[in-house]
């Protein structure tokens, strides 16, 4: 429905809001109708809305008040930049939406990828206007009620502290009768702090990851809802979608795996594992995904079977060729091999990425441990490696960790050594 109409969408954007007073809206467009109507629309909600239909008065608000929302339009300037990166440099906690015409489409997509939270078109509809609008000031309230339990998290995390400091202040004062419980102690103590902050890097690891794939999903969904949207846009959006949608259940499934091996909970279902086809399985997945990498591998001509629980195993594999892809060069070769020796059964992968440092070989086996990856944009849980040496533990084998020592060549080699016979579980 397009602004101005007289039907009202359901609901309330103060609603979602869930503090005592409106929040602030501001709109920067230089057309005065389009101006007066969204500001209308958004005062009738409820909000407190202000209008800039210029950079001065623009520049003015924004020195001098504290803004929820910004509504600005793409071609909207203020002096040598936009009215969006002007919002974005002076009120950086403001969840900003970008308006643009049709023709300037491509300039509401490059505002979302600078942090806008969404974008209309115009003639704006005021039903989606205010569907957007509550959306934008949810996603406010749900960070600040993250924010806020963070902060209560840090706050009893400096008071457990305070209190262990007081405690050991207590023990040291105490008789030598008392020095064995005092050790004891102080031991329980060190792995109570431990346990604290592996689960503090864990919910904020948690909350980090999970926003990633998350907020992709929901642009992209909001995207190839628009009626205007062509048949090959939404396509690529709903690739996006699912790809991103995968990620976010490779982690969950890596966050119950890592869960139960630190619970002491892991299980296997053994039974006959051809390592041979279940390797070629994955290099050629990783080669249809993957077109501008070289993934080469050697393997036997026929079956290499084991006992062993056939989806840890290609789980553990995936991890280790997702690592190589991640550390290696950007055009590296990454080379797989299968074979064996006696009574074990071996899978490497090889990478040419600048190795690892000695003092990390053992290290990058915790959970949540990750190296400087070559791209800053690379992420991941630091949960692969982890998993990885759990599951080959499991088995009664290992995961060996070495560098390249060929003289033009640098990299690190990860080896998954399994038994061939019925392993017993180790966990």
């Amino acid at each position: 429905m397009p602004v101005g109409s007289s039907r009202r969408a359901s609901g309330s954007v103060v609603a979602t809001r869930g503090h005592d007073h409106a929040p602030n809206a501001l709109i920067a467009d230089n057309d005065a109708v389009t101006l007066r109507l969204i500001g209308a629309i958004l005062r009738r909600e409820g909000l407190n809305v202000a209008l800039a239909p210029d950079s001065a008065i623009l520049s003015q608000l924004l020195h001098e008040r504290h803004f929820d929302l910004i509504l600005a339009d793409t071609g909207f300037s203020a002096g040598a930049t936009t009215a969006l990166a002007e919002a974005s440099r002076l009120a950086p906690d403001a969840t900003r939406i970008a308006l643009a015409t049709y023709a300037m489409q491509d300039s509401a997509l490059l505002a979302l990828r600078a942090g806008a939270y969404n974008y209309l078109m115009k003639p704006i509809d005021a039903e989606e206007l205010l569907l957007t609008t509550r959306g934008a000031l949810e996603r406010q309230r749900l960070q600040r009620e993250l924010d806020e339990r963070m902060s209560d998290l840090e706050a009893t995390h400096a008071e457990l502290t305070r209190v262990n400091d007081s405690l050991r202040r207590q023990v040291a004062e105490a008789t030598a009768e008392l020095q064995q419980k005092v050790e004891e102690l102080e031991n329980t103590n060190q792995r109570l702090l431990e346990a604290q902050q592996a689960n503090q890097r864990f919910i904020q690891m948690v909350a980090h990851e999970m926003r990633g794939p998350l907020n992709p999903i929901i642009n992209y969904a909001q995207l190839a809802m628009r009626p205007t949207v062509d048949v090959a846009k939404r396509k690529e959006f709903m690739d996006s979608i699912v790809e991103n949608a995968q990620r976010l259940n490779r982690l969950v499934g890596d966050l119950q795996t890592a869960t139960s091996l630190r619970a002491g909970r892991f299980t296997l279902v053994l039974g006959p594992c051809d390592l041979t086809d279940l390797v070629i399985g994955l290099i050629t997945d990783f080669r249809a995904r993957l077109k501008d990498r070289n993934f080469m591998l050697d393997a036997p001509d026929g079956p290499l079977v084991i006992q062993g629980d056939a989806d840890r195993i290609q789980q553990a594999i995936r991890n280790l060729l997702d690592n190589a892809v991640k550390y290696s060069t950007a055009n590296g070769d990454i080379e797989a091999r299968v074979w064996r020796e006696g009574e074990n059964a071996y899978i490497s992968v090889a990478d040419y990425g600048a190795g690892i440092p000695e003092d990390q070989m053992r290290r990058i086996l915790e959970p949540f441990i990750r190296l400087q990856a070559p791209s800053s944009e690379i992420s991941g849980s630091g949960l692969g490696l982890f998993i990885t040496h759990g599951i080959a533990e499991a088995h009664g084998g290992e995961l060996q960790i070495r560098n390249r020592k060929e003289a033009r060549a640098q990299g690190a080699i990860f080896t998954l050594r399994l038994p061939v016979r019925k392993a017993e579980p180790a966990l």
